[in-house]
């Protein structure tokens, strides 16, 4: 199965005023998505889809929701987030026997952790969910002002290490050189490995650099631009790359901003806006943004003229 060579999406998940998950409305925006040129496939249970708030049985509804509507050269890749080694283990696991085709491996969350001083809880981490389901795993690398970001060498102490690592979602944000110097790395590994931006406000970027598809929640309420900013680029039309960049600059500079904590709620505003989801509403500890807000985001989401969903 392939998981390059296309848009990952990290789909959203709504929830209705009672914050119960809205599995009717998952189900039909997994429907309009999957039949889109480009989709390769769908990130389940990650940040975008408030992975963290949902209970065991919920992750496992959304896995197994994806691959019935999936099509079925389409990979389902399961977030793993966890607060404990045997927490992700019983994750994977039930992410495999939900038709989970990859992982997507967070990392870890440890009070007071920092991934460059105490690089081995992440090297232990990683080897332990690799040692105990055999999927596929992704990498989760972060921007540098991340406490979890992975140091560069421990970025590709993993990937050589650990042979079921396949890629890793490239979300070093506004940090370019640190995004090119990975890349160029994971490429002199010696085997297969795909890099996928992940952050619309420096995406273009890093595609001119080089990767090997996108992993991204931008996919659910822009999936027509994001996976025409893909092909362009895959076809070296990097001057209609461009032109998508700044269509969606204004939007993406929002969406990334500050405070970066809120990037999901506002992901979640602007799919609303767009007419993508019925509800924005959050879990918490997350919080819905201002009013304020809001108002700017849809003006901008207005300037943006994205092609809306079918």
């Amino acid at each position: 199965m392939k998981f390059d060579n296309g848009v990952l999406v990290a789909n959203l998940l709504a929830f209705d005023a009672d914050l119960s998950v809205n599995w009717d409305s998952l189900s039909r925006h997994t429907r309009q998505l999957k039949d889109i040129p480009g989709v390769r496939g769908f990130v389940v249970n990650a940040y975008a889809g408030e992975g963290p708030t949902l209970t065991q049985a919920e992750r496992d509804r959304a896995i197994a929701l994806h691959r019935d509507i999936a099509n079925p050269d389409q990979p389902i890749v399961a977030c793993i987030l966890s607060t404990s080694t045997a927490g992700a283990i019983e994750q994977a696991r039930a992410a495999r026997a939900n038709g989970a085709s990859a992982l997507l491996v967070c990392p870890p969350i440890v009070s007071g952790w920092n991934a460059a001083a105490s690089p081995h809880i992440a090297l232990e981490y990683h080897r332990a969910i690799a040692a105990a389901v055999d999927l596929p795993i992704i990498l989760f690398q972060l921007s540098i002002g991340d406490p979890v970001a992975y140091s560069h060498e421990l970025l590709i102490q993993l990937a050589r290490e650990i042979d079921s690592v396949i890629g890793v979602k490239m979300a070093q944000a506004n940090d370019a050189v640190r995004y090119d110097q990975d890349y160029l790395a994971l490429q002199q590994i010696g085997r297969p490995l795909f890099a996928l931006p992940s952050v619309g406000s420096s995406m273009f970027h890093g595609l001119n650099t080089g990767a090997e598809g996108i992993l991204t929640g931008l996919a659910t309420f822009a999936p027509y631009e994001i996976t025409e900013l893909w092909q362009s680029t895959a076809r070296g039309d990097f001057a209609r790359a461009r032109e998508i960049h700044l269509q969606l600059a204004e939007l993406n500079h929002m969406i990334y901003g500050h405070p970066y904590v809120d990037l999901h709620n506002r992901y979640k505003e602007v799919a609303y806006l767009a007419g993508a989801i019925p509800t924005p509403y959050v879990r918490g500890p997350q919080v819905r943004v201002t009013e304020k807000e809001q108002a700017r985001l849809a003006e901008a989401l207005a300037r943006a003229k994205l092609k809306p969903l079918s």
